[in-house]
């Protein structure tokens, strides 16, 4: 009899090792949390290879434009309204394109021709804060820097009502961020040698790219980037590559102001019209 409980004790123990095993390995030990990497600001990729010029770093993530709703259009604004030689953007797209980041559209904004007003740092530094959420740029606004003026805000919120006080703009730089600024910050002439926000050629759409390259000074400059700026980062360029995506980026600056023709980039705000 006892050598029977004893089989039956064995069977026992062998029928349940298994879940015992299974109970075991259903807790593995826990892995220790790996802290996020802090964002960087994006400014504003066609492809490592097309460009090697900085460090593979991520392009920054492209507006939707698979669908327009029925009230609304992608259609850049490109005059005043009926009567008016000097305007604003419209306030719906001057809002959607602060929400955003659309490295092309300020090579269309500050064409030759276009008549939305253009103003000038006259601080030292300016942080450049983006009132609406979107994307900021990497670099404060500085001393001489060309801004496009997208909204004026209007002291106590409403044109009928006439307040004293200081203004505020959203402002379009040349990287394709918004900010925000008091008006009184800026000027109307040039104070110094004119500058922008760098332009950051292998951020645009590959057509645009390809437009850009023929005109010869920006071509040169940019081969002259590419080698300086190789393995260098955007974050914390070298002094060598900073001058480099200086001189390229004037070179496209002078440009678009001369009015070379560009494609319609793939990517811009959609707005109620």
């Amino acid at each position: 009899m006892r050598s029977a409980s004893l089989r039956f004790g064995v069977f026992v123990t062998l029928v349940r090792a298994p879940w015992v095993l299974c109970a075991c390995s259903s807790n593995p030990a826990p892995i220790a949390p790996v802290a996020p990497e802090t964002p960087a600001p994006a400014t504003s990729d066609v492809s490592a290879a097309a460009s090697p010029a900085l460090a593979a770093e991520p392009a920054p993530d492209a507006p939707e434009t698979a669908s327009v709703r029925p009230d609304t259009t992608r259609e850049l604004p490109t005059a005043c309204p009926a009567g008016e030689s000097h305007c604003t953007p419209p306030v719906a797209f001057a809002e959607s394109v602060c929400r955003g980041k659309y490295p092309e559209l300020p090579l269309l904004m500050f064409q030759k021709g276009t008549p939305w007003p253009r103003m000038y740092v006259k601080a030292e530094w300016v942080e450049p804060v983006n009132a609406y959420g979107g994307e900021r740029g990497q670099t404060w606004m500085h001393f001489g820097e060309e801004l496009l003026i997208l909204k004026e805000h209007v002291p106590g919120g409403s044109k009928s009502v006439a307040v004293s006080g200081p203004a505020d703009v959203d402002v379009l730089r040349w990287d394709g961020t918004c900010a925000t600024i008091r008006k009184e910050m800026l000027v109307h002439y040039v104070p110094a040698p004119m500058d922008s926000a760098y332009v950051i050629i292998k951020y645009l759409d590959a057509n645009v790219q390809e437009a850009l390259s023929q005109d010869e000074l920006v071509a040169r400059a940019r081969e002259g980037e590419r080698k300086a700026c190789k393995g260098s980062s955007l974050k914390n360029p070298s002094d060598g590559c900073k001058k480099a995506l200086q001189k390229l980026t004037d070179a496209v600056v002078l440009a678009v102001k001369k009015g070379i023709a560009l494609p319609m980039p793939d990517h811009v705000p959609e707005w109620k019209k």
